[in-house]
């Protein structure tokens, strides 16, 4: 802030403030004056010391790395153990089968007869499996 913008008020009451406070030191015996350098000197030294744990022992600071450690530790769990990693891949044999089985199911060419007529052709079998998934005992 500079000169200008100060209020003369809060200037002249700073400057009253001060003198006083300087007449009152004055004012002290030098055994006085000596203890209370001292003690001045004592507490910034423990306010020093206080600061430097303060910084060690910072919450904020430490959960964040921990957070971001544990996460990191988590994703290359997952990317290198999971389950996608064995299971997930299929070959190209299966991958085949499964295309042309949707081949079959979805093909409406006249040539190749309706997919309803090829389902009936094999009604017989499809009621024997009905029947037999019915019938059996559930775990």
């Amino acid at each position: 802030m500079s000169e200008e913008t100060i209020d003369p008020a809060i200037s002249a009451l700073e400057e009253r403030s001060r003198a006083l406070f300087q007449d009152s030191v004055a004012g002290l015996d030098m055994g006085t004056r000596s203890r209370l350098t001292q003690a001045r000197h004592a507490a910034l030294a423990a306010a020093d010391v206080s600061a430097r744990r303060r910084w060690l022992m910072r919450a904020p600071v430490w959960t964040s790395a921990v957070g971001v450690s544990a996460a990191a530790v988590l994703g290359v769990a997952l990317w290198f153990g999971g389950p996608l990693g064995q299971h997930g891949q299929l070959s190209a044999a299966d991958t085949q089968s499964k295309f042309e089985d949707l081949d079959i199911i979805a093909s409406s060419d006249e040539s190749s007869g309706d997919a309803m007529d090829m389902l009936q052709d094999d009604i017989d079998f499809y009621a024997w499996a009905d029947k037999t998934a019915n019938t059996e005992p559930t775990a």
